[in-house]
């Protein structure tokens, strides 16, 4: 028997359902700068550059894999030889603690509307770090919202824009490309990596204002992706109740 028709929605996470902002430049290492034991033998000004320099390059691969902040994490510890008062794993725990997340403007709005009609929503992100340090966060900041899930690349080790990634939580909510939407920010791993999947409802939060046109020489018919773009959550809402979010 084929899969029974029940509409749903996917989002992205970062600056689609919670915003990302940081308290610190450095809050990616500021966990084993607290648990260094052997802090004065330890220049931390080149870990938290090599640092940049290391998640700069990988971020802007396109590549359709992912690591994990642990294997991050041990990178760093054996390659600048740090020794640390805890295990690898709690400090993976405390990294996001070191960023200042809020909803997405309007967001709730869209999520009650989605509740109100007997819509299951999920997250299905790319993320380095951990599903439930994710998850809790969006939980805390968003406690009437009703995600069924969430869903982190490093899970799993496959990322968007591969069309296996958007499968997986299609999948877990138990919804056909033709019936579920996806919502995310970037052009490059939501748009085109939703496409790929087969999903014809994409949205294009593109709040930024960013510019698709840089990606026109790596994606396949880039004038034929279907989706649709709105600058925010006001947006969507008023395509959602006009009918046109899902085709």
């Amino acid at each position: 028997m084929g899969m029974a028709k029940q509409r749903g929605v996917l989002f992205d996470c970062w600056d689609t359902v919670i915003s990302f902002r940081e308290k610190i430049p450095t809050w990616n290492t500021e966990p084993l700068k607290k648990h260094c034991r052997n802090r004065k033998q330890v220049d931390f000004s080149a870990i938290e550059a090599f640092a940049d320099s290391f998640l700069g390059k990988y971020l802007a691969h396109s590549g359709l894999y992912e690591i994990t902040a642990e294997q991050f994490l041990n990178l760093l510890i054996e390659r600048f030889h740090l020794e640390l008062d805890c295990s690898v794993p709690e400090c993976v725990h405390e990294i996001l603690f070191f960023l200042l997340p809020e909803p997405m403007p309007g967001i709730e709005s869209f999520l009650s509307a989605l509740d109100a009609d007997h819509i299951s929503y999920a997250i299905l992100s790319n993320t380095i770090y951990g599903e439930k340090e994710t998850f809790d966060i969006v939980k805390t900041l968003l406690p009437k919202a009703n995600f069924r899930f969430l869903i982190g690349s490093s899970t799993f080790g496959i990322k968007k824009p591969y069309e296996l990634f958007f499968e997986t939580g299609m999948n877990r909510l138990k919804t056909r490309p033709e019936d579920t939407i996806y919502i995310g920010d970037s052009f490059f791993a939501d748009v085109w990596g939703a496409n790929r999947a087969r999903m014809n409802n994409v949205v294009w939060l593109n709040s930024r204002r960013k510019d698709k046109e840089r990606f026109r020489s790596e994606i396949d018919a880039f004038d034929s992706l279907c989706y649709l773009e709105c600058r925010d959550y006001a947006d969507v809402l008023n395509h959602y109740h006009k009918g046109d979010l899902f085709l």
